[in-house]
């Protein structure tokens, strides 16, 4: 070869060089441009989404307080809670299932099943295994947006409720998105406990 002809090879090397290197930054640029685009349309929808589910809780929430207004309501609120929590079973509360309704040491309330079981609603379930009122083979079932976007509001409007009537002034503020958890205990037989 030449040293023209070298000259003109080193030159389109240099000038495939600087092309490629310019490609390579002009793609970084755009891959950076997309993600932040992308970002940016999460976030919207994110934030889209939280306006949708807070408008179906504010719909429910209304509902959930007509309900507790009639006769049975809160039952039928429970009831909407168990199907949700344990569809495989057909749980339902009992017309007159209110065994208690307590707020020492935690919030919490016990209600009977057609089925005999018995259901706890409370807002910590490891403080009453360390007070032993449940047992550490009890598992609990969070009550919370997985099952129903509404059902945390749901069971504190029931609470709220269930602990007006039967606490009155000793009743428990609790948090607006306090977690509530459903635990399902024993049996009953012939309307006593095992």
């Amino acid at each position: 070869m030449t040293p023209i002809e070298w000259l003109a090879f080193f030159i389109l090397l240099v000038v495939g060089l600087a092309a490629a290197a310019a490609f390579t930054l002009s793609n970084g640029a755009v891959t950076r441009a997309i993600r932040k685009l992308e970002k940016t349309h999460r976030r919207q929808k994110a934030l889209e989404l939280e306006q949708l589910e807070a408008q179906v809780i504010a719909r429910r929430q209304e509902e959930v307080k007509g309900l507790l207004a009639q006769t049975g309501g809160w039952q039928r609120v429970l009831d909407q809670l168990l199907a949700d929590a344990l569809p495989e079973t057909g749980a339902q509360v009992e017309p007159d299932g209110l065994l208690d309704v307590n707020a020492a040491p935690v919030p919490r309330f016990n209600v009977a099943g057609k089925d005999g079981s018995v259901y706890l609603f409370t807002t910590a379930p490891d403080t009453l295994r360390k007070v032993r009122l449940l047992d550490r083979r009890d598992g609990d079932i969070p009550l919370d947006a997985t099952l129903h976007p509404a059902a945390r509001v749901e069971v504190q409007a029931v609470w709220d409720h269930l602990s007006a009537k039967r606490l009155g002034d000793q009743g428990f503020v609790l948090p607006r998105q306090a977690e509530w958890f459903l635990v399902v205990r024993q049996k009953l037989q012939a309307g006593k406990a095992k």
